[in-house]
């Protein structure tokens, strides 16, 4: 053991901290739960260990060299805390300050940092497509109900019949959301319904281009993933449905409150 003598709380402790494993924090790393039993059973095989016919996970697993046990443990989905120590080594510290002559008086957030940073986002993914989305910015609704409706970030028409067959959706994420989307090579699923919202609301549009930009890690400054109708076309039924049932459920239930008549 190598004893440092750092002040807790200090700048100088919150930057060594930065980018490692500490005690409080492992708990956010440390997985519990265990492996499957057949990919247990696997690997005890392949080691010689013997196998009760009987024998239930915590057993089977107790016979597992920790090495192998950590390694199968590891083939699950890290937590965030994984991508957040990467991050740490990777990105540029976020500092509202960067932003603040562009604030316009407002204060710093992160769905602000993302307005900031939309221009430049949408001009590296025009730079990377090879054309332009149209100037204007629009709203999208349903025909059918006004309520239910979506912003894109860009859009273009075909230029044969003038649909609406592309559109851009632009996310400027914390870095360990960047990280995770490069080494998973997934945009974040929790935005999928958002995706699928686009082909629900335009029934013309072909591909949707989801991009995640990023000034704090110049290697990773832009992700692009080039979503198609055939991709999400199995969930957009149910979604549609679901969302037509929940605005008709809201409308009765404000019914209620505007019947009675304060």
């Amino acid at each position: 053991m190598i004893i440092r003598e750092i002040e807790q709380n200090s700048e100088e402790w919150l930057e060594y901290r930065k980018g490692k494993s500490g005690g409080s924090e492992f708990k956010d790393l440390w997985t519990s739960s265990l492996p499957l039993k057949n990919k247990i059973v696997d690997r005890l095989v392949k080691t010689s260990k013997p196998i009760g016919a009987k024998e239930t996970v915590q057993e089977l697993a107790a016979k597992l060299d920790p090495k192998d046990l950590a390694e199968l443990k590891l083939e699950s989905a890290p937590k965030k805390h994984y991508y957040e120590i990467i991050a740490d080594r990777v990105a540029r510290p976020l500092t509202p300050n960067d932003y603040a002559d562009r604030l316009n008086g407002k204060t710093f957030s992160m769905m602000e940092r993302g307005h900031i940073l939309e221009p430049e986002a949408k001009a590296a993914v025009e730079e990377k497509l090879g054309f332009k989305f149209e100037k204007e910015s629009v709203v999208w609704e349903r025909e059918d109900n006004p309520n239910i409706y979506i912003s894109p970030d860009g859009w273009k028409k075909k230029a044969k019949n003038g649909k609406v067959t592309k559109a851009l959706e632009i996310k400027c994420l914390s870095s360990e959301k960047v990280v995770e989307a490069f080494l998973t090579n997934q945009y974040p699923s929790e935005y999928f319904p958002q995706v699928c919202k686009y082909f629900i609301v335009n029934d013309d549009l072909e591909v949707l281009y989801f991009a995640i930009y990023t000034d704090l890690i110049p290697e990773l400054e832009l992700q692009l993933w080039e979503i198609h109708r055939n991709d999400v076309r199995d969930s957009l039924a149910e979604m549609r449905a679901y969302e037509d049932a929940i605005m008709a459920r809201i409308d009765e239930d404000t019914q209620k409150i505007t019947d009675l008549g304060f």
